[in-house]
């Protein structure tokens, strides 16, 4: 007898998602546009194949309400792991790894029909498995979505991102996934999930109109209280005085009341960062430049989600 894992288990271990560190994963500014154009010459690649308008409407037909679900997921976010769309809508099946391999027959399925498509690269490697596949919506999937709403933001040549903006983009999908986990559990739940640029507020600034950007906004109810959140993900390139200038917008945001006036509070803006040392550095830049003020952030790692939205977090964390 031995305790050494056979190669099924080591199979099913191997296929099991895991949350990436996304701040692994990038190189760029965080505020930076995709800007290579990986369309080959001589015309698109076959996921990106045009479709009439009369095809569209004969896969609508086929699609199951699981494939639409993946695909508005996948619209929502922008990018979205195998692995996150298996956390986020196959959760009724035996195992992590039962449930990953039907997300990915799905996926396949879905990017043989040419709605989806994944990147070349992966995150984490060819040895994090299936699950570090990186899908995004083609042109006809945008498409066959606006069958069904015509306010469906309209389609975009695709552009292959840079690798800090596909980092940031998981990791703000990581957060919205993480926040759907923790109300599922029946004591909790979320009123309002809305990544960019649904969150955006606009407001105005010495007669000008500006927009504040949060990466996400949720709204989240228990029996006795409602939190409101925004929530930006920070991976650790920003500088501090960058950060500082976005905490100043958020203080601008606040004086004008406009959030007050129309839902009764203000939300706590919550700075999710990749380590203790970032987050220790952060809470003492941004006491310092707001000493006297309202507090209006709290700066947290990943694995002290939970524990803010199910407990209301540690006041020490708060500035």
């Amino acid at each position: 007898m031995t305790n050494r894992p056979t190669n099924d288990e080591q199979k099913a271990r191997a296929e099991t998602p895991t949350t990436p560190d996304f701040s692994r994963y990038m190189v760029c500014d965080s505020y930076s546009v995709p800007t290579t154009d990986t369309t080959p010459a001589g015309g698109a690649p076959e996921p990106h194949r045009r479709l009439s308008r009369q095809q569209l409407i004969s896969l609508d037909v086929r699609l199951s309400t699981r494939d639409k679900d993946i695909l508005l997921a996948i619209q929502r976010h922008r990018y979205l792991l195998s692995g996150q769309v298996q956390r986020l809508l196959f959760t009724d099946a035996v195992s992590a790894s039962a449930a990953l391999r039907a997300a990915n027959r799905n996926l396949k399925k879905l990017n043989a029909l040419g709605l989806i498509h994944s990147l070349s690269r992966r995150i984490g490697g060819v040895r994090a498995g299936s699950s570090s596949l990186v899908w995004h919506m083609t042109h006809a999937g945008e498409r066959l979505l606006r069958l069904h709403d015509h306010k469906a933001y309209p389609g975009k040549r695709f552009f292959e991102p840079s690798p800090y903006y596909l980092a940031h983009t998981l990791a703000v999908a990581e957060v919205s996934i993480q926040l759907t986990e923790l109300c599922r559990n029946g004591k909790t739940r979320l009123a309002a999930l809305q990544p960019e640029p649904e969150c955006w507020r606009a407001y105005s600034e010495l007669g000008k109109h500006v927009s504040l950007k949060p990466d996400l906004y949720a709204a989240v109810v228990s029996e006795e209280y409602e939190d409101r959140y925004f929530f930006e993900v920070d991976l650790d390139t920003e500088s501090p005085a960058k950060v500082i200038e976005k905490c100043q917008k958020y203080h601008k945001y606040y004086r004008s009341g406009l959030e007050q006036k129309e839902h009764d509070m203000f939300p706590l803006t919550v700075w999710i960062v990749p380590s203790i040392k970032r987050k220790e550095h952060l809470l003492s830049h941004i006491r310092s430049a707001f000493i006297r003020q309202s507090k209006l952030f709290a700066v947290i790692t990943s694995e002290e989600l939970q524990q803010l939205v199910r407990d209301g977090g540690d006041e020490n964390t708060l500035c």
